[in-house]
C-alpha cells in the first residue's frame, strides 16, 4: 500500500484535502468484512492538480470508515460497503487500485487534526 495526501489552497492556505490508498490490484482481502491502515503524519503535500489516477478508483466514504480500541494509530475501512457499490457500479471491485477519503472525514473520525502540515 501507499499512501498520498493531496493538498489544495482554502482561504490562501494549503491544506490536506484527499487521503488516497494506492494498492495493486488483488492486495485488498476482499473476502473479509474490513482492512486497518497505519496513519502516520506529516505527509509531504501533493499539489491537487496531480490527482487524476490513471486507474480505477472508489470513494471511502464516512460511513465506512470506523477506529477500533484494539488498534490504535490504524483507522478501519469496511469492505462489503465498497464491494457493493463497485459493483452496482459494473465494475469488478478486484480492479480497484485507489481509495480515496476525503481528510475532513478521517479528522472527523479521530476527532482532531492529525493531517498538519
Amino acid at each position: 500500500m501507499k499512501i498520498r495526501v493531496f493538498h489544495d489552497y482554502h482561504e490562501d492556505k494549503l491544506v490536506p484535502q484527499k487521503y488516497m490508498i494506492s494498492i495493486r490490484k488483488g492486495e485488498l482481502p476482499w473476502d473479509r468484512e474490513k482492512v486497518f491502515v497505519s496513519v502516520s503524519a506529516p505527509f509531504e503535500p501533493i499539489g491537487i492538480e496531480d490527482f487524476l489516477p490513471d486507474s480505477l478508483a472508489i470513494t471511502v466514504t464516512q460511513g465506512d470508515l470506523i477506529l477500533s480500541a484494539d488498534k490504535p494509530g490504524k483507522f478501519g475501512i469496511l469492505l462489503p460497503p465498497l464491494k457493493r457499490r463497485a459493483v452496482e457500479g459494473g465494475v469488478d471491485y478486484w480492479d480497484i487500485e485507489h481509495l480515496v477519503i476525503q481528510v475532513a472525514d478521517l479528522e472527523e473520525l479521530f476527532q482532531l487534526n492529525v493531517f498538519c502540515t
